[in-house]
């Protein structure tokens, strides 16, 4: 599994799913629950539409631009400090990564399955950030 995938393997147990770098907090706090987990829904559709093992340039683009657009939709008030945390994470680690250097993690050639640049402390809040998005999301995105 790819590195970029990872982050949507948290929510396959509930769909058929398969996917220091801390903001200043400029990202929205005051998302609805519905904007919010549509965005989330825009950053899973560009991911799975992946057509190979890795995304191409294009595809790459793609995803970035779900991220970026996730970004600007910003997060429920509701969700924890952690978690909150981690959304910054990884919108800004996604949305930061040239295709080259993304290329790179493609296939965790190197035995990781962290996101491309991103500490393993900021790691462990991204992780808190997708169990966040199973919870908060799960009608949208096939849960239970």
């Amino acid at each position: 599994m790819t590195s970029l995938k990872r982050p949507f393997a948290v929510l396959g147990a509930t769909a058929l799913l398969s996917l220091g770098l801390t903001a200043c907090g400029g990202y929205p706090t005051d998302a609805s629950a519905k904007d919010f987990c549509g965005s989330v829904q825009d950053v899973f559709d560009a991911t799975i539409a992946v057509e190979g093992e890795e995304p191409t340039k294009k595809e790459w683009e793609k995803i970035q631009k779900a991220y970026e657009d996730l970004g600007e939709t910003g997060t429920p008030k509701n969700i924890g400090e952690d978690e909150r945390e981690g959304f910054e994470v990884v919108v800004d680690a996604i949305t930061d990564l040239d295709y080259d250097e993304a290329k790179k993690s493609f296939g965790d050639e190197d035995g990781e399955d962290g996101i491309p640049g991103v500490s393993k402390d900021d790691d462990k809040k991204a992780d808190k950030f997708f169990e966040y998005l199973t919870t908060e999301c799960s009608d949208e995105l096939g849960g239970e």
